[in-house]
């Protein structure tokens, strides 16, 4: 019997915390949509009524001015945002509610300038049409996470580089803990292991972001990097000079030397003189 009663406690352990952590994935969320266009609207409520059951659409809006009240209105949890709106833009209404004390999920057609803005400040976002998998992806996340100053120094380095067109400067870095805000020209080089990546930055600090090294690749692109070999992108500002011998290897500014693929070498070397 004795034995009989400690089974049954530690089963009635194990049904609390499973009750606590299905409470936790089913957190009740507000969600408010703001899209210029109705059907729109109408398809990203059917595709919340039928995937994710523990949300409720308290509200839409089909403009910046009628955003603006509705968010007053109905204080939602998460905003799905559009952002052509009729009468300006989704950042244009973010910039008019500060502070913005709930979570946001951007939604656009493809659109390179805003797609890159989103990627670079690290904000999740998106592309019409929808698909349902992702909106539900999207939702899944929003529900384990919380409208924190991380996202309002997220959305500041957005809204920094939409205001400079093509001109990005900054780019932010989530690890499990922390978020990073770095100059791009303080980035050295970065190294891939698996799916992760690691920056080395001026200042000898490492950050280490769970994505692979190709991600920042193509988000780098014409900002001066070089894919050097498989696991290496490299700054070419902090390039020092090249080692010809065995192979090949770039030695930089740091100290730090990395290899370079032969098949990369004669790439590099047109580069080199165009600069």
């Amino acid at each position: 019997s004795k034995t009989l009663t400690i089974v049954s406690s530690r089963f009635i352990t194990i049904v609390k915390v499973f009750d606590h952590c299905q409470r936790i994935v089913n957190r009740h969320m507000k969600i408010l949509i703001i899209d210029d266009e109705e059907e729109q609207r109408n398809l990203t409520k059917l595709f919340l009524n039928n995937y994710c059951q523990t949300v409720e659409v308290v509200g839409e809006a089909n403009s910046v001015q009628t955003g603006i009240i509705a968010v007053k209105q109905y204080l939602p949890n998460l905003i799905l945002l559009d952002i052509d709106l009729g009468d300006g833009t989704g950042f244009d209404l973010l910039q008019k509610i500060k502070p913005i004390t709930c979570q946001v999920i951007f939604i656009t057609a493809y659109n390179n300038q805003a797609v890159k803005a989103f990627r670079f400040s690290a904000l999740d976002y998106l592309l019409k049409p929808l698909d349902p998998e992702d909106l539900v992806a999207a939702i899944q996340k929003a529900q384990h996470q919380h409208a924190t100053s991380q996202q309002q120094t997220q959305l500041a380095v957005l809204f920094s580089q939409m205001q400079q067109s093509d001109v990005v400067k900054k780019i932010v870095l989530k690890d499990s803990e922390n978020v990073y805000v770095v100059e791009i020209n303080n980035i050295v080089r970065l190294e891939a292991e698996k799916n992760y990546t690691t920056f080395f930055l001026a200042d000898r600090q490492q950050v280490v972001i769970s994505k692979t090294i190709k991600e920042y690749e193509q988000l780098l692109e014409g900002k001066g990097f070089f894919r050097c070999h498989q696991s290496h992108l490299v700054n070419l500002s902090y390039l020092a000079r090249i080692d010809k011998r065995d192979g090949g290897m770039l030695i930089m500014k740091d100290q730090s030397i990395i290899p370079l693929a032969t098949r990369r070498k004669e790439e590099l070397m047109q580069l080199l003189e165009k600069l």
